[in-house]
């Protein structure tokens, strides 16, 4: 039987990135103007360029950017339902089967910053740590499989001014339920070490690693966690501030050959019971928070697809994170394809995710072509030139 082959092309790439949007987002003509295709293939454009929405419809098609900004705003839509298309699209592209929904995924979630160098009045922006020049942000919670081969970013939210740690993770572990993945242990940021997470996480039944922060200068309960030696494993107990309710946690304290300080992490699970001992239990979970490091690197390649914009509007900006995860979703999904068809066991090299949104550049100017020529009243510059 003769074997059959399939090859990834500029075309495969943009096909199935428009295709996805198309099929979540739900997007509608724009009175005649703007196909719900051309609106797809300019979002596109502009999350592969990393330019702004005027810049590259400027240049690269025949309506106005005013059109085309009406045309995006139009379909956006409110920010819940917004969240949810993108997620849904996120999933799309994953394509996961029943064996997939059948096993209990790792997940790790975390917060990253977009800055802002705008009004600081702006809606939709938060305070943090001077970061790139600024200390305000657009901010955005993520839930990540950890899994070799599958980095799938499988949960989007935005973070507002004021929400709890436990309340972005609520709605990061809903959002991967309502779609029929089962979490059974996460891994999270520092910034997620409040009491409520920790508890919202015992009732879930989920295992978990995650850092404990000092709090202030002083003794307290928190900060005598980090006296003992390293690999010592306690349980560590507090009442959380405004609540007033128990928390109880298993902590081991690490210090890494080199550190002037220890590192606490709280965890939970990770290993039978019955067949683990305490020490390798808590052995396993600093592991897994380990692995949690390789989301740094996602993020920063989420940034080479993410598009640029001075805009103030929330939703706009959360349409670009959202198509930024969505094409550095569609990359690993087809790296994963060619790993699969060489029988190789590491990331292929082939196709680096800068290459494959040049291949998605050049479809679609391929698709809208325009002349490329200024006409002068005089012929000094031509005439010169030769034929």
């Amino acid at each position: 039987m003769r074997r059959g082959y399939s090859t990834i092309t500029p075309a495969v790439v943009h096909a199935l990135t428009r295709r996805t949007l198309e099929r979540t987002l739900g997007w509608t003509d724009h009175k005649g103007s703007i196909t719900v295709g051309q609106l797809i293939d300019v979002v596109l454009l502009v999350a592969a360029t990393t330019r702004t929405l005027f810049a590259v419809v400027t240049r690269y098609f025949h309506f106005s950017h005013e059109t085309a900004r009406q045309a995006v705003r139009a379909n956006l839509g409110s920010e819940d339902h917004l969240t949810a298309r993108l997620v849904d699209a996120l999933h799309d592209a994953a394509r996961f089967t029943r064996r997939d929904r059948n096993r209990r995924w790792t997940c790790a979630l975390d917060v990253h910053y977009v800055p802002f160098y705008g009004d600081r009045s702006t809606p939709g922006i938060i305070g943090g740590p001077k970061k790139a020049g600024t200390s305000f942000f657009h901010a955005y919670a993520t839930c990540v499989l950890i899994h070799k081969h599958r980095r799938y970013t499988v949960g989007l939210v935005t973070v507002h001014k004021g929400d709890k740690p436990h309340q972005q993770v609520r709605a990061l572990l809903d959002h991967v339920a309502a779609r029929g993945l089962t979490v059974g242990g996460v891994v999270l940021d520092a910034g997620f070490d409040s009491g409520e997470a920790r508890l919202l996480l015992q009732q879930r039944d989920l295992y978990y690693a995650v850092p404990i922060r000092k709090k202030g200068k002083g003794m307290n309960r928190r900060n005598e966690c980090y006296t003992p030696p390293s690999g010592t494993v306690a349980t560590m107990e507090w009442v959380t501030e405004k609540t007033r309710r128990s928390v109880s946690t298993r902590v081991l304290v690490w210090r890494r050959p080199g550190e002037s300080h220890a590192r606490v992490y709280a965890f939970s699970g990770w290993g039978d019971a019955g067949a683990v001992s305490e020490a390798k239990r808590a052995w396993l979970g600093r592991r897994r928070y380990r692995e949690r490091f390789g989301i740094e690197t996602s993020y920063r390649q989420k940034n080479q697809a993410r598009g640029w914009t001075t805009s103030t509007n929330p939703e706009y900006r959360l349409l670009l994170e959202g198509v930024a995860l969505l094409l550095r979703q569609v990359w690993v999904c087809l790296a994963l394809r060619i790993a699969r068809a060489q029988n190789r066991n590491a990331w292929v090299h082939e196709l680096p995710l800068a290459e494959m949104l040049d291949w998605l550049t050049q479809r679609i100017r391929s698709r809208y072509p325009r002349t490329r020529c200024i006409t002068l009243t005089h012929n000094t510059l031509t005439r010169a030139v030769t034929p």
